[in-house]
């Protein structure tokens, strides 16, 4: 009798086991699918990131440019044009804002 039960238990044990590694290889085929799908997605993603870089350099260098070729035609004459004039004081006035500064001094 104990023969006869011991053979009945294994058979029901044989297929919960072989069900449950199915079921953990279908768990790990999906895992591995969606670290696949990531690393593409990242790959993608990051030319994108690159393209984008070198349109932002691409734009700065015109930005500098521009910058230089505008520092380049300033001269005084063209300040006292617009309506400046020079300072009749040795006063500096600076400016503090809110926040916090970075060094020792107050």
């Amino acid at each position: 009798m104990t023969q006869y039960v011991n053979e009945k238990v294994q058979k029901m044990e044989q297929p919960k086991i072989a069900w449950a590694m199915l079921f953990m290889v279908c768990i790990l085929a999906a895992v591995y699918a969606l670290f696949v799908s990531r690393a593409i997605l990242n790959v993608v993603e990051a030319k994108a990131v690159t393209s984008e870089i070198s349109l932002i350099t691409t734009k700065v260098g015109q930005l500098e440019s521009e910058y230089l070729a505008a520092k380049s035609s300033v001269d005084l004459d063209y300040a006292h044009s617009l309506g400046f004039a020079e300072s009749k004081s040795d006063t500096i006035y600076i400016a503090k804002s809110g926040s916090a500064s970075l060094s020792l001094n107050k």
